[in-house]
């Protein structure tokens, strides 16, 4: 598809839990020479984090292509399409009310990285892995619970990268009991005076917005706003 002068964006169909097990058999120079958009979500983190690392090119965090053409696909979706993909937008729109928390700084710059928390550690270790020492973190999971988040946000401050900023976004599962664990806090446990916002504006089972991987991004706390400084489209 990269080769294919006719194509203009890949939208990947669905994540796969074995999407590490492709990366040996991607040709990056390929890629590199023929950009393009390239999207997906939740597994398909490793080949937005690995392509970025590998080319330079900016890739992007979006719904399953699987989802459009649904009834239950919002309308936050559709107008995200045309925001980013054709428009250039460089805001994050957001879904709902955001929550910021520990911003001792007015505005904080960084590179985006995510979106799964726990795809993104599958990189750890290996050349497909970014540099993720100046990152804003955008993080989401799927069915994980408590104990497993608690064990995720560990190692990513073991690693040393919790030193930016994160962006929680969507927390399947965790959201669905009432808000009975709190994501936030729990990081705050781990790394204490770590910048937070808490969002719902990417995620499983939920809206999605279109969010560029390897971006530069910066989060202005006086007008609530998470922006792309990057230009994303070639």
């Amino acid at each position: 598809m990269f080769l294919d002068k006719d194509v203009k964006a890949i939208f990947t169909v669905q994540g796969g839990e074995m999407v590490n097990g492709v990366l040996p058999f991607i040709n990056f120079e390929n890629i590199k020479n023929n950009p393009k958009i390239f999207c997906g979500m939740s597994d398909i983190t490793v080949l937005l984090c690995a392509i970025n690392k590998m080319t330079g090119l900016i890739t992007f965090h979006c719904n399953d292509y699987i989802n459009y053409g649904k009834e239950e696909i919002t309308e936050y979706d559709k107008n995200e399409i045309i925001d980013k993909l054709f428009n250039g937008n460089n805001k994050i729109i957001p879904y709902d009310n955001r929550k910021f928390i520990n911003f001792n700084k007015r505005i904080i710059r960084g590179k985006s990285y995510g979106t799964n928390a726990k795809d993104l550690l599958k990189l750890l270790g290996t050349p497909y892995m970014p540099d993720l020492s100046n990152a804003i973190l955008f993080f989401e999971g799927y069915k994980t619970d408590i104990v497993q988040w608690n064990t995720l946000l560990e190692q990513y401050n073991q690693i040393r990268v919790l030193k930016n900023a994160v962006v929680f976004g969507y927390i399947y599962k965790l959201q669905l009991e009432d808000n009975k664990y709190n994501i936030e806090s729990e990081l705050m446990k781990i790394k204490k005076d770590i910048p937070i916002v808490k969002t719902n504006e990417f995620g499983h089972e939920h809206p999605n917005s279109i969010i560029p991987i390897g971006a530069d991004i910066e989060i202005n706390l006086d007008h609530k706003s998470i922006n792309i400084v990057s230009k994303y489209l070639k």
